[in-house]
């Protein structure tokens, strides 16, 4: 060997190798041997890029180079590099070189750096990746994001980016354990994926928010309908340490450069799509440039809708329901009105969507509930028989322990009959309800008081609903109705949600039933009951006790004149609107 070492570089923990200028192995130490599995005999004499992968083609011609200027460079100064196995697997390596002797011989030491990889992808890991649902995580989406934005300049599509929320998990983590609820989440991530596509990536941004990178999105009407998907996808129910569950999300959705140049303004807008979608639950929302003023306008309703239930601002109307073959009203439903002071009385499309995403929608619920059923028993009195009130849950009140008790108490503070009470919820509602409403409309059901299945049939599992949960009355929502006068395959459908409520012995109620020529649909159809405008508009309390006494229908509003005019109008009369009995 033509090397003057002054120690054996058997001695040295790393793996030594001794190469003359030509790249030929003159020598190396016992470290390297156990590290490569090479013995003496395969590498003296062989060519330094045997150890070296084939897919690293230009070694040869690096190390011809570094011969020619071979100055020393320390381990750490020298680029990882990965060395080849005598069985041909790989290592990630920490090499230093040094010119060894005037020859030109070089001394390379290599260090196995498996051990150190393995860690900094565990570094890597906890800064980049969630821990409980293995997804990326927010520091990770703010940098693809913001590298995504970059370059919207030179890429045509644009970049669309969706935020979604799970519907009432803090629900789940109180009731049934972070255990539970980590595990949810997991399942969520997993059917996500299950619909994603490959240059989607999705990451965890927050508890239970999650956000969706679509990076090619020439379309935000793409985006939308794949978000739909996904949270009809989601919303099957999942079995978690034997409670099943279903997972409600809601989503916003934004399109960039359209909603925003920068990262901080796309998601600023992002939040408040997802704000608008999480009102109502359940659904997806896109950003428009109003919506920012739309929110602003009811953020700041808030504070006086606060204490409008303080201050005794609220009041209930009431929408007859009719007996379409009698023509006889046999039911309201309640529909809550606020009487600003300041505006007038304002319809719930002002200011319902506050209430049911705040926890007042509890205390205001709880208050809808005694007023009904008071008007109810007051209108026993007067009529001398039972009429129903239908009263519209908030989806937060099908999470409260105080249900049960609100119920109850409301009837016996008023003294109505339970059979006099009905609870109407959406089938959406339904479907993000706590695990254990089914037990809770069971018991109430059990007391006389009957279930309602609202907006029927514009929900996310109609059949589902009816098969799965105690429901007396579906109502058919407004949009079938609406427009069926000479539309075949409109009345098809109705028909066809008729059939369904006889076959499982279920009421059905007409909504939305405006013109003379609707009204004679549902009856010639077989609805049970009716409710519109062509019957009545909702009307206070002291109005409806008058069309009670007075056996027809008073204050009708909103109807187009009969040779096809204008639109409605609650002030309004209608010559051809049906008369009804009390």
């Amino acid at each position: 060997m033509r090397t003057t070492l002054q120690i054996s570089i058997d001695d040295l923990p790393d793996g030594v190798v001794i190469c003359d200028p030509t790249g030929t192995i003159l020598a190396f130490n016992g470290a390297l041997e156990r590290c490569f599995g090479y013995s003496h005999n395969d590498l003296i004499g062989r060519k330094i890029e045997i150890l070296i992968p084939e897919r690293f083609a230009g070694h040869e011609k690096l190390r011809e180079t570094y011969a020619q200027n071979p100055v020393s460079r320390p381990m750490g100064s020298v680029q990882r590099i990965f060395g080849r196995r005598k069985d041909g697997s790989e290592l990630p390596l920490d090499v230093s070189l040094s010119k060894l002797n005037d020859q030109g011989d070089i001394i390379c030491f290599a260090r196995d750096a498996s051990e150190h990889v393995r860690l900094a992808e565990e570094i890597r890991k906890s800064a980049y990746y969630d821990p409980v649902t293995g997804v990326l995580n927010r520091r990770a989406f703010n940098e693809d994001l913001a590298e995504a934005m970059s370059g919207l300049d030179i890429r045509p599509n644009g970049v669309c980016i969706a935020l979604f929320d799970l519907d009432h998990f803090k629900d789940v983590n109180d009731t049934l354990g972070h255990s539970v609820g980590d595990k949810l989440l997991v399942a969520f991530c997993d059917r996500l994926r299950e619909v994603m596509h490959d240059q989607m990536r999705l990451y965890r941004i927050g508890g239970d928010e999650f956000a969706l990178i679509l990076p090619t999105c020439a379309d935000p009407q793409n985006a939308y309908a794949f978000v739909e998907t996904v949270i009809w996808n989601v919303r099957k129910p999942v079995v978690v340490d034997a409670h099943e569950i279903t997972i409600g999300c809601s989503a916003g959705v934004v399109h960039a450069p359209e909603n925003g140049k920068t990262p901080d303004e796309l998601m600023s807008n992002a939040d408040l799509a997802l704000y608008e979608a999480k009102i109502i639950r359940g659904r997806v929302s896109k950003f428009t440039p109003d919506l920012r003023e739309a929110v602003e306008e009811r953020f700041a309703l808030m504070p006086e809708l606060k204490a409008a239930l303080e201050k005794d601002q609220f009041e209930l109307h009431f929408q007859p329901q009719i007996d379409i073959r009698s023509g006889r009203i046999v039911g309201a439903e309640a529909l809550l009105r606020w009487n600003h002071p300041n505006r007038g009385l304002l319809t719930p499309d002002c200011f319902i969507d506050l209430i049911t995403a705040s926890d007042m929608s509890i205390s205001v619920g709880r208050w809808v509930l005694t007023q009904a059923c008071a008007q109810a028993q007051k209108w026993r009195s007067l009529t001398g028989r039972p009429l129903k009130v239908a009263v519209n849950l908030f989806p937060r009140q099908t999470y409260s322990k105080s249900l049960v008790n609100d119920v109850t108490w409301a009837l016996a503070d008023t003294g109505l009959s339970a059979g006099s009470l009905e609870l109407e919820l959406t089938e959406n509602t339904i479907l993000d309800s706590s695990e254990n409403f089914i037990e809770v409309l069971g018991y109430l059901r059990g007391l006389g008081v009957t279930i309602g299945l609202d907006d029927f049939g514009t929900g996310y599992a109609s059949l589902n609903s009816l098969t799965r949960y105690p429901v007396d009355t579906i109502k058919v929502d407004r949009s079938f109705v609406s427009g069926s006068a000479g539309k075949p395959e409109s009345q098809a459908v109705l028909r066809a949600m008729v059939m369904l409520a006889r076959e499982f012995g279920l009421d059905s109620v007409a909504e939305g039933v405006e013109t003379a020529e609707e009204a004679q649909i549902v009856e010639q159809i077989g609805f049970n009951l009716g409710q519109g405008y062509i019957w009545s508009r909702p009307v206070g309390g002291v109005e409806f006790e008058e069309l009670l006494k007075a056996g027809r229908r008073k204050g009708m509003a909103g109807m187009e004149d009969q040779d096809g005019g204008g639109a409605p109008h609650e002030a309004q009369t209608h010559d051809a609107a049906r008369s009804v009995s009390a």
